[in-house]
């Protein structure tokens, strides 16, 4: 990889789920009118879960402690930064201090700015993909995403123990050069987490933005970190491919302009909800689990696209009329998307009794077997499995179709190697 695909991090961990230290900050608490004052240290923390401390060295107990116990709130102002949120306090009077958390997760803790130039954010967990660089440009934006001089080998790390580490470092500008608000950040940061994460088929970890003006003055920060993907490294399988960055940029596109829709933007990130979801089959989630979640979101992206978006049926007669089975085939067959069962998946394709009519028929029948008892299937053990995988892909290919895709795709369906693409059924047709 050359050097000049890099591109550094401001914040850096030498090992997964290392400690990220925010540095030191003038600090005044209120409680009930009392008021301390004092220097904190800031880290983010992982283990034994992600977390923001904000640790003040005070080694015996506050009185204003005794009043957050009695159900007082407990206001921080970080004095050098001019903005407040409110914290509670979960250990007091240690070796090491006494520890606040925000309340909340994601503070920004800068003053709201409209001078913002550029924005670097890190990304956790990211693949090692092949370029090493990739540029999204879309809606006026661009957004650089680039490996450090450390990529490949943290990357070893998470696979070897798992845990987070900041494996990519972000940039976003404004093509235009024109500066951009706090708020036009924080919208687009969220947009971009749901857009990375519906990539690798698991949460993306964007987090810790730095906004710098155009005179490279830190005027925009935010703590914290998104949902990410936790646990035992996974390489995560969806439609994007680790050799095909070029993916990236072809899809984010259409997706923003799917986001932005208001009509859309709720459900779009409802339905990747359910979908991570049910692509996450952890020990205690199971492919069962995950196939009532895939249709949840296949039935919400039916109601949004057949109903709202494109008025091809009344809201009545969606709700009463249609089936599980008509509502999926009335979706993928206006999208251009094949409703035969796949000939690989031959667990689908040896039901006992009569052949299922469409993939369909398969997927909602052995749905309904999970959440309804009377609704008894005798099926092959890789039933369930093959119906799951087949659920995720119907939502990945909904989703490419609704952003305007029409290139190259990874399909799940398929024990394929890396590198391994195909076009999209309704190029092919």
């Amino acid at each position: 990889m050359h050097s000049d695909s890099l591109m550094e991090p401001i914040y850096t961990q030498s090992n997964p789920s290392e400690p990220i230290r925010l540095g030191q900050h003038a600090i005044q608490l209120t409680c009930n009118g009392t008021t301390y004052e004092d220097v904190a240290s800031v880290v983010l923390r992982f283990l034994p879960r992600e977390r923001i401390e904000i640790l003040c060295p005070w080694e015996g107990k506050p009185p204003m402690l005794r009043l957050s116990n009695n159900g007082y709130s407990i206001r921080l102002i970080l004095r050098d930064k001019g903005v407040s949120f409110d914290v509670f306090c979960v250990s007091f009077g240690t070796q090491s201090g006494t520890v606040f958390l925000p309340k909340r997760s994601g503070v920004i803790v800068t003053p709201n700015s409209s001078s913002i130039a550029a924005v670097t954010f890190h990304l956790f967990n990211f693949p090692d993909f092949l370029d090493g660089r990739v540029v999204l440009r879309a809606s006026g934006w661009i957004v650089t995403i680039a490996a450090t001089d450390r990529t490949k080998e943290l990357t070893a790390g998470l696979k070897a123990q798992g845990g987070y580490v900041i494996t990519h470092t972000g940039q976003i500008t404004r093509d235009d050069e024109a500066t951009f608000s706090s708020e036009q950040v924080s919208e687009f940061l969220n947009c971009l987490h749901y857009f990375l994460s519906f990539a690798l088929g698991r949460w993306a970890g964007v987090a810790l933005p730095v906004g710098f003006d155009a005179d490279g003055k830190w005027v925009f920060e935010e703590w914290g970190l998104r949902i990410t993907a936790d646990g035992p490294w996974r390489g995560g399988v969806s439609w994007f491919d680790e050799h095909h960055s070029e993916l990236l940029p072809q899809v984010f596109p259409g997706f923003i302009r799917l986001w932005m829709n208001k009509l859309w933007q709720k459900a779009l990130s409802d339905a990747l909800y359910w979908y991570l979801g049910a692509c996450d089959h952890r020990v205690g989630i199971g492919v069962d689990a995950g196939l009532i979640l895939a249709q949840t979101a296949l039935e919400l992206l039916a109601w949004t696209y057949c109903v709202r978006d494109r008025k091809m049926i009344s809201e009545v007669a969606f709700q009463r009329r249609l089936s599980a089975a008509d509502k999926f085939r009335l979706l993928v067959s206006s999208l251009s998307i094949p409703l035969e069962i796949p000939t690989n998946l031959s667990a689908l394709h040896e039901r006992a009794g009569k052949k299922w009519v469409d993939a369909m028929d398969a997927i909602t029948a052995i749905r309904n077997s999970l959440i309804h008892p009377s609704a008894h299937e005798q099926l092959l053990g890789f039933a369930y499995f093959d119906a799951w995988k087949l659920s995720l892909w119907y939502i990945e290919l909904v989703l490419l179709r609704l952003c305007g895709h029409s290139g190259k795709y990874a399909n799940r369906l398929h024990q394929r190697w890396t590198g391994q693409i195909e076009s999209v059924p309704w190029a092919q047709n």
